[in-house]
C-alpha cells in the first residue's frame, strides 16, 4: 500500500472523522500552522515541521490561532511497501524514524526534501511503465533522508520544538491518562474533576486541545484496544468488551460499529483484521 498527496486548505480545516490507520504516514507542513495531535500529545508545527506517524496511532489535526491557509505533503505507506529498505538497514534502523514524532527540518534541507515530494508525487500520479519503481525508490529516498538528518543535523525534536501552555499541558495528561485507564470507568464528572474543571470547561478545553470530544476519544482508544484483542485472542465478545472499558456489551457493540462500520463479529472474520495483526 502505498499513497502521496499534496493538498492546500483554509486556516480552518479541522479532519471530521476519527483517524487511525494500519500504516505509517509522513506528514510534512510546507506553509502555514497548524495544531497536531499524536499518542496523547499536542504539537504546535508550523512551515518545514514534519510529524512521523506509527502505524494505529491516533491522531488528528486542527487549526491553530487565526493563521491563513496552509499546504501539505502526506505520504502513505505500510511494511509490504518498504519491506526491501528494512531488510537492507534493519528494523532498528528503520525504526529510528519514529523514535521522535516531531521533526523541524532545517531550513537549508527544506527545499531538499520538497523536491523529493514533489518527484515522488509526480510518480505516483503515473508517468510511464517505470513509474511504480521509482515511487519505491523515492519513498525509500525520502526516509533515509529522514534518518540521515536525526544524525547528521541538530533538529528541534517534539516538545522541545514549541511550548505549549499550562492548560494544554493538563489536557495532554488527560489524554495520555485515557491511554493508560481506558480499561477503568472513566467519565467526564470523574476527570474534569481531577484536573478541577467543570464539565463543560473540561469537554471545551479537550475538543480545542486534542481536536477529539472527550467521549469520542475514550471510545476510540478502547476499540482499537478491542481490534487487536478480537485478532490475537479467542475471547467472548463480552469479556473483550469488559477488557476494553465497557460493562454493556450492547453499547460496546454500538461505539464499535460507529468507529468500525462493521460488528465485532464481523470485523473477527473480516480481512480487515489482518491489518491489525501483531508481526
Amino acid at each position: 500500500m502505498f499513497k502521496i498527496t499534496k493538498i492546500k486548505r483554509e486556516a480552518t480545516f479541522e479532519m471530521q472523522n476519527e483517524h487511525y490507520h494500519p500504516f505509517y504516514e509522513f506528514y510534512y507542513l510546507v506553509s502555514g500552522e497548524r495544531r497536531f495531535f499524536l499518542s496523547g500529545k499536542s504539537y504546535r508545527i508550523k512551515s518545514g515541521d514534519i510529524m512521523l506517524i506509527p502505524k494505529r496511532e491516533i491522531h488528528r489535526t486542527t487549526f491553530y490561532g487565526e493563521g491563513s491557509e496552509h499546504e501539505r505533503f502526506a505520504m502513505c505507506f505500510d511494511d509490504d511497501f518498504v519491506r526491501r529498505l528494512q531488510t537492507g538497514i534493519g528494523m532498528v534502523k528503520f525504526e529510528q524514524c519514529f523514535q521522535h514524532r516531531h521533526l523541524s527540518i532545517p531550513v537549508e534541507k527544506r527545499g531538499e526534501l520538497e523536491r523529493m515530494f514533489e518527484k515522488l508525487l509526480t510518480e505516483y500520479q503515473g508517468q510511464d511503465e517505470l513509474s511504480d519503481t521509482l515511487c519505491y525508490l523515492y519513498c525509500e529516498e525520502i526516509i533515509l533522508f529522514i534518518i540521515r538528518c536525526q544524525k547528521q543535523y541538530s533538529i528541534k525534536m517534539d516538545e522541545d520544538v514549541y511550548e505549549l501552555g499550562i492548560e494544554d499541558r493538563e489536557m495532554e495528561s488527560a489524554a495520555q491518562y485515557i491511554n493508560q485507564n481506558f480499561m477503568e470507568a472513566i467519565t467526564l464528572p470523574g476527570i474534569a474533576d481531577k484536573y478541577g474543571m467543570s464539565d463543560s470547561y473540561f469537554s471545551r478545553r479537550f475538543k480545542q486541545v486534542t481536536g477529539f470530544g472527550f467521549k469520542e476519544y475514550l471510545n476510540m482508544v478502547r476499540i482499537r484496544h478491542a481490534c487487536e484483542l478480537l485478532v490475537s485472542t479467542d475471547w467472548s465478545i463480552t469479556r473483550i468488551s469488559e477488557e476494553c472499558g465497557y460493562m454493556d456489551s450492547n453499547y460496546f457493540g454500538d461505539a464499535f460499529r460507529k468507529i468500525k462500520k462493521v460488528s465485532p463479529r464481523e470485523f473477527r472474520k473480516s480481512r480487515d483484521k489482518f491489518q491489525y495483526e501483531v508481526k
